[in-house]
């Protein structure tokens, strides 16, 4: 999904951001980990990028400087409204707020926001609003090594090969897939919209044990019409869904955003998701007119 270096316009989004860039579909991504935050998920660590995720994207840079600038992070609930605040003070539009999974510890939020700006200005505007964020651990930080982390690299070779993943990585015993649906093409405040934060599909397993079992989760953009029956394809498997919803305002087609998690062999989850995904429309998906 990256094809070339950031420039320096996205090295300085992502440097201000306190971010890492890279160039995901074309659109410059600048992301990073809460990693002051230690989560249990289903009784198990859950530290992936998947849970304590920060990503911003700006595109589609017009004559005056502006682009679609996109953001999200994720929150414990009484940074909520400080940060929420501060956003809506500077004019960036909030899109949405809520629960990505269940049974986790702490409770973790995950805010939206997007606007049209100038990328540096939103940037530093997003800043303001991260430095309300507390930076004291929460959670135990004290990492417990997994069993058979040896074989976890090789089981994420196979991990992303069923899931037809365009890049993967395998770090710290977390093995994290991404790729995008990129027959979705949406318009977002009107213009294009190429952002993996969009169009995102991304799947995970960590704290894999020595009976082969791991923390694996996902989420994928979804229509509409393919809510109920992706539903139906991971309850048949016993996945659990654990939250559908949009992401951003304004956006056309309308996105949905749905994530499921499972304590489970992680090449048994891959299968049974690559199944779920083959309702999932493949014919090229534009914005209606009205």
């Amino acid at each position: 999904m990256s094809n070339m270096n950031p420039d320096p316009l996205c090295q300085e989004f992502a440097e201000i951001l306190g971010a890492t860039p890279s160039v995901i579909n074309d659109v410059c991504t600048a992301t990073r980990s809460r990693t002051n935050i230690h989560p249990v998920v289903l009784g198990r660590r859950a530290e992936s990028f998947m849970f304590v995720p920060q990503a911003f994207s700006f595109e589609n840079l017009d004559q005056n400087g502006k682009a679609l600038c996109l953001g999200e992070t994720v929150l414990l609930q009484e940074e909520v409204n400080p940060f929420m605040t501060i956003l809506r003070e500077q004019g960036i539009l909030v899109t949405a707020l809520h629960n990505h999974w269940l049974f986790e510890n702490p409770r973790l939020m995950y805010m939206h926001f997007e606007s049209n700006d100038s990328p540096l200005s939103f940037a530093r505007k997003v800043r303001r609003a991260l430095d309300v964020l507390i930076t004291r651990n929460v959670g135990n930080s004290q990492r417990v090594q997994s069993a058979a982390n040896r074989r976890g690299r090789e089981i994420c070779e196979e991990f992303n090969r069923i899931l037809g993943g365009s890049m993967h990585t395998f770090e710290d015993g977390i093995c994290i897939v991404m790729k995008s649906r990129t027959n979705i093409m949406p318009r977002v405040l009107g213009r294009r919209g190429r952002s993996f934060l969009l169009i995102p599909q991304m799947f995970a397993f960590e704290s894999l044990t020595a009976d082969g079992r791991a923390l694996c989760s996902g989420e994928t953009v979804i229509l509409q019409e393919e809510i109920n029956p992706f539903i139906s394809r991971l309850r048949e498997n016993n996945i659990i869904v654990t939250a559908f919803h949009n992401h951003w305002l304004f956006d056309n087609p309308r996105l949905m955003y749905i994530h499921f998690e499972k304590i489970d062999n992680p090449i048994r989850f891959a299968i049974d998701v690559e199944d779920a995904m083959t309702v999932l429309t493949t014919k090229k998906i534009v914005p209606t007119t009205k």
